[in-house]
Order: structure tokens, then C-alpha cells, then sequence
């Protein structure tokens, strides 16, 4: 049996603030040990219920932030960027039964949610697929169906819990910290938050069977929103590409994986620059 993992940062409990997120910033150190611990929760139950392999996608920041001398022998790590499947890089690689999420966020629509944000918070405003705003989690676990895995476990903080539930309630779920604001928890510790994980983990690979993979939609009109106008006015010059509003661009696809090596585009790719842009 093989469980893949898509694992964030400012779902871990403990994480509050944006410079625990960030490699030069307060507390970095103790987050990504906490990320790699709560990661570690996830993968020893999966062990436990039988996995032979556990393939883990680091999706945060510089994506080099579990610490691989920490984990075990069955443990593959997904590190770096750029990658066309950014989060989920890894999950078209041979068959898995099952995806687990942790420590991930709210979207950047969210009314409540720690550091919630849609990828790249600098970057994008909103993704919205078919007419309907997407958070990390709806796009990853859509990505997770066309390769027919299903995302039967998901962590975070209260507000990103609600939105797991809503978006497929037979996903089994771990609050880590309760959301008082976008900068503000009441959290747990991290050593309790590891083990409510991996008793999570071992409740949702018990009942893996019960848990389909979402359902796939029959078109992939996708929009997005940027944070800067200039970018959706450059968009615009392709011919493939319609602009929509001020800050947004418009694009038909024809799969979850050319979405989101489309977002992957938009959010990693550097010009060489425009002076005043």
C-alpha cells in the first residue's frame, strides 16, 4: 500500500504568525520542526496500517522545510520548485490508495482562516474554476480524483476545517488550532497535535474504503485573479489567454493537471522585469 502526502506549513499547530512561515523569520526553526513532526504523525500511522511506501510533497515557501533526517526509510520527500503539480507533485507517480493534507489553510476568500491565502498571497487574489472560488485543498484534492486518488484526511486550523467539511464531509478531519483571526490561534501543542494526527490518520485509513475520490466536473474554465493589474494585462497578450475585469485573466483547460501547471506558471514564473511595474 502506498499513501501519498501533501504537507503546508501554516496549518501546523502552533504556526500564528507570517515570519514563523518564512526561513529568515521568528520561530522558522520551531515551525518547520513542528511541520516535520505533525508529517511524521501522518506517515507512522499510514506505516502502521500497512503502508509499504509514503511519498510526502513538501508545499511550502522554498518547499525544503521537512527535515529528511527525521524520517524514516519508507519515506520519499518531494523537495523544490518549480514543479508542474506544485502541492501535489508525486501523486502521478504509480498508484496510491489514499492522500492525507497537512497542515493546511483557509483560501484567500476566506472569512476566517490563519494566514489564509490561494498559493502565492503576494501573487494571486482568487482562483476560481468553473465560476467557483478554489482554495488550495479543492484544487489539490481535485488534481488527487484525476489520478483516482481520494483525500480521506485533512489538518488545520478551525477555519480550514469548516471549509474541508463543507467542500466533503467523509473526510476525516484534525482541528490543530482554533482560528481567532488571520494572525491570531488558541492553539494546542505540537505534541498533542501529533498525536490527535495520527490517530486521525489510522481512523481515516480504516475506512479508506468508504471515501471517493471527488467528483471530476465536465469543463475547466478557469479564472484568475492577480494582485497586480499589470499581470493579467501581460496575460492578456496571448492569444489563448481573455482578460476579465482589471486584475483578472480567463483561460479554458482540459484537465486538473494543465490547471494547475497553469497556476504553477503564474505564480513561479520571472521576467526579467519592466522598470515601474
Amino acid at each position: 500500500m502506498r499513501i501519498y502526502i501533501s504537507a503546508d506549513i501554516e496549518g501546523v499547530a502552533g504556526v500564528t504568525s507570517r515570519e514563523q512561515t518564512q526561513k529568515t523569520g521568528f520561530e522558522f526553526s520551531d515551525a518547520r520542526k513542528w511541520m516535520t513532526n505533525e508529517v511524521l504523525a501522518a506517515a507512522e500511522a499510514a506505516y502502521e496500517a500497512g503502508a509499504t511506501e509514503v511519498v510526502v510533497a513538501d508545499g511550502h515557501g522554498t518547499a525544503q522545510n521537512i527535515l529528511l533526517d527525521d524520517m524514516p526509510d519508507y519515506v520519499r520527500i518531494v523537495r523544490s520548485w518549480p514543479r508542474p503539480l506544485l502541492q501535489m507533485q508525486g501523486i502521478e507517480d504509480g498508484h496510491y490508495e489514499a492522500a492525507l493534507f497537512i497542515g493546511h489553510h483557509a483560501s484567500s476568500v476566506s472569512a476566517i482562516g490563519v494566514l489564509a491565502h490561494t498559493y502565492h498571497g503576494a501573487c494571486i487574489r482568487d482562483i476560481r474554476l468553473n465560476g467557483e472560488s478554489q482554495s488550495e485543498t479543492s484544487l489539490n484534492t481535485l488534481l488527487a480524483a484525476e489520478f483516482g486518488v481520494p483525500v480521506i484526511f485533512s489538518s488545520g486550523d478551525s477555519g480550514y476545517i469548516r471549509h474541508v467539511q463543507a467542500m466533503n464531509p467523509a473526510i476525516e478531519t484534525v482541528i490543530t488550532k482554533e482560528a481567532l483571526g488571520y494572525g491570531a490561534t488558541s492553539s494546542c501543542t505540537p505534541k498533542v497535535a501529533c498525536q490527535r494526527i495520527r490517530e486521525g490518520v489510522s481512523r481515516s485509513l480504516s475506512r479508506r474504503n468508504e471515501i471517493e475520490p471527488q467528483p471530476l466536473p465536465n469543463t475547466y474554465l478557469l479564472e484568475v485573479d492577480f494582485q497586480g493589474r499589470s499581470q493579467a494585462e501581460m496575460w492578456a497578450y496571448l492569444p489563448w489567454i481573455s482578460r476579465k475585469g482589471t486584475y483578472g485573466v480567463t483561460v479554458e483547460l482540459s484537465s486538473m493537471a494543465e490547471v494547475m501547471s497553469f497556476i504553477t506558471f503564474a505564480i513561479l514564473y520571472q521576467a526579467s522585469g519592466v522598470p515601474g511595474f
